[in-house]
């Protein structure tokens, strides 16, 4: 078995590959570069392709995010063909990736997730060999979270009447504008810095996917879309400033954002990581 760096001439058999061997999370040409070469983390000598008498056997992508306790090392994407499973594909590829990841000063590593670009918000619980996998080779599961998808069917998400009330109460809403950006990284400083990067990638597109709430001329709510997995329906990040709670500000902005999600046409959104659940609910 060979194991090397991918390249982006290898782009077009990874993309058959991975949607040939992983069921739940197909990619796209775009999506696969977005994980890739478009993460502003991304190492080539961390992106491994294994071979097998000349053909792809393998891939594994890890990532290193910065902590405010060290470097944390991800396993943002893995897949191993159907055909090589219990072959030591999947070992010796992630063996040698955690050697990488250590040369760099990784001393913890998780599955998944690695925000701001990440694919899933961990491993999926259906992925049972994978998981099996993992715990053989010494990672724990340290929690749970769940993607809640939405039926876009099931309403127009109009906001009119909800808009109105707030606004005899001084709360204005609105699609950001490209001045607004500075303020709201501002508001992300003081709330949920961890979130600035995909709101930023929110600003980069266009139109614009981020919707405010402001009050005294200021923003007190964001809720943007598209930020990441970009082209899949994906929701989030989304806040409420704490003075300004309990008003309804984030029922207004998550039915703005899956509202322009249905005017592109879509059957469903995914609002990953859900949570609290019941106000999603």
């Amino acid at each position: 078995m060979h194991v090397r760096p991918v390249t982006e001439s290898d782009a077009p058999v990874l993309l058959e590959f991975w949607n040939r061997s992983v069921r739940f999370d197909p990619l796209t040409p775009a999506l696969l570069a977005e994980k890739l070469w478009q993460d502003e983390g991304f190492d080539p000598a961390l992106a491994l392709v294994a071979e097998r008498e000349g053909k792809l056997a393998g891939f594994i992508l890890g990532v290193v995010r910065q902590r405010a306790d060290g470097p944390m090392g991800f396993v943002k994407l893995m897949v191993v063909d159907m055909a090589q499973r219990r072959h030591g594909v999947a070992g010796s590829l992630l063996r040698e990736l955690e050697a990488r990841l250590a040369q760099r000063g990784v001393r913890v590593m998780r599955v998944g997730e690695s925000a701001p670009n990440y694919l899933t918000p961990g491993l999926d619980v259906r992925h049972t060999n994978a998981m099996l996998f993992f715990e053989k080779h010494g990672y724990e599961r340290v929690g749970q979270t769940y993607n809640l998808e939405v039926d876009l069917a099931a309403e127009d998400f109009s906001t009119d009447a909800h808009e109105a009330k707030l606004a005899a109460e001084g709360i204005e809403f609105r699609r950001a504008a490209s001045g607004d950006e500075s303020a709201v990284m501002e508001l992300l400083t003081e709330h949920w810095a961890a979130w600035m990067p995909e709101v930023k990638a929110g600003f980069r597109n266009s139109p614009i996917s981020v919707h405010l709430a402001w009050m005294s001329g200021a923003p007190v709510g964001f809720a943007a879309y598209d930020c990441n997995n970009r082209g899949t329906g994906w929701f989030g990040p989304m806040g409420t400033a704490p003075e300004a709670r309990s008003k309804g500000i984030g029922a207004v902005l998550l039915r703005r954002c899956l509202h322009d999600l249905k005017a592109q046409g879509r059957a469903t959104a995914v609002i990953p990581w859900v949570g609290p659940i019941a106000f999603y609910a």
